[in-house]
């Protein structure tokens, strides 16, 4: 059974930015964290996006699911459903948009219910930091695309002339390198100092929702790692068992040998 999550947060934009953003389905693989590729379906009288395919990288793999969308309370908000998915019996949730005095207050409501079971606590932490992520980015996007605004109300466009536009500073030239240090005249480009080896920081791509959801799970709910445990132990014991069997084939084989 899927439980229902909800979580809140306050955008310096106006309520129809928010909804204009949040409704703009093709764009949010520029904007959110795990969305690789969206696919409008079927579109509404008004050009909205009804049925949407959406493809989302989580725990090593790719994985698709349809929504559909409700537009009946727009612009204040919308609402979807899962029509069908990898890895998820339902992924509904509703987006609210109401106006702030300093911007809006986005409402964000989620259902999330996994293909494996699940305790609803689990279900409950996993919605809430997909809700998390999914706020954090639709802030981030809307308020670094806020209009601005002038006295009389009309969005200001300004439009920079190349001849306008002082010419960049001309870049420093470079120090000739000491005579008693051999220069290649092709580095290869991972090349590293030979002081500086072994020292180099290579970072990691960030984590996936799934993927820190599974971690936070795995960390904070102790019987959910002794399930872990358990199911590796018995693989394990598995193994050993089949390679027992394995080696008593061979050794009748070759006593009939």
């Amino acid at each position: 059974m899927a439980d229902d999550a909800r979580e809140q947060i306050d955008v310096r934009a106006t309520p129809a930015r928010c909804f204009a953003l949040a409704s703009a389905f093709e764009a949010y693989p520029d904007w959110t964290s795990d969305v690789k590729q969206v696919t409008v379906l079927d579109r509404d009288s008004a050009g909205r996006g009804t049925r949407v395919e959406y493809h989302v990288v989580g725990l090593g793999r790719r994985v698709r699911y349809l929504l559909e969308y409700d537009f009946s309370d727009a612009p204040r908000a919308f609402s979807w459903s899962l029509v069908e998915g990898d890895l998820l019996r339902a992924l509904d949730g509703r987006y609210e948009f109401s106006p702030t005095d300093g911007g809006t207050r986005v409402d964000y409501t989620l259902r999330v219910d996994l293909a494996v079971p699940m305790p609803g606590l689990l279900k409950r932490r996993a919605s809430g930091m997909i809700m998390g992520n999914a706020l954090r980015d639709l802030k981030r996007a809307v308020e670094a695309d806020e209009v601005v605004e002038v006295d009389d109300g009309d969005d200001v466009v300004q439009d920079l002339n190349a001849d306008e536009l002082s010419p960049p500073p001309s870049p420093p030239a470079p120090s000739p390198p000491s005579p008693s240090v051999a220069v290649p005249s092709t580095l290869h480009p991972e090349t590293v100092p030979f002081e500086e080896a072994g020292t180099e920081a290579r970072p990691l791509p960030p984590p996936s929702i799934l993927e820190s959801v599974l971690t936070e799970l795995l960390g904070a709910v102790p019987e959910v790692k002794d399930h872990v445990l358990e199911a590796a132990d018995a693989l394990l014991d598995a193994a050993k068992a089949l390679v027992d069997a394995a080696d008593r084939v061979v050794r009748q084989q070759r006593g009939e040998e």
